[in-house]
């Protein structure tokens, strides 16, 4: 059996990516992602929430790496976010990351003095501890 020649369609040429000559300037290595802006406190606070009842929190290494010399354990971590805790920094861009770091305080599980340095994604429902103090 012969097969019937396709139908073919016209295009204009126009379409057709051009030479060196007409070559944008835009640079196609950049880094196309956006810089979301950092939560307000009050955000912060609602997701934070959020997150503990139905998302995940983990330690980022070097957090992990310090917690027995720190004494801090998941419990007390937890209980530092579940409880009143206070935003004491500007919010801080890690451009490695491509996140927002937020520094908070407050208290743990025994009522001592807690202080962490999280990163926050909405998306994911994830809380990364990053450091403790």
């Amino acid at each position: 059996m012969a097969e019937k020649p396709g139908k073919l369609i016209p295009f204009e040429k126009k379409h057709i990516a051009k030479g060196p000559q007409f070559a944008s300037n835009i640079d196609i290595s950049a880094s196309s992602a956006t810089r979301h802006t950092a939560l307000g406190e009050d955000n912060l606070r609602t997701a934070i929430s959020r997150i503990l009842f139905c998302g995940t929190i983990r330690e980022t290494w070097h957090s992990e790496q310090e917690r027995s010399y720190r004494n801090v354990s998941q419990d007390d971590i937890v209980a530092m976010l579940d409880g009143p805790w206070k935003l004491v920094a500007r919010p801080e861009w890690s451009h490695a990351h491509e996140n927002w770091k937020y520094k908070l305080i407050g208290m743990d599980i025994e009522g001592d003095e807690l202080e962490l340095v999280v990163a926050v994604n909405t998306e994911l429902d994830l809380i990364e501890i990053i450091t403790k103090y």
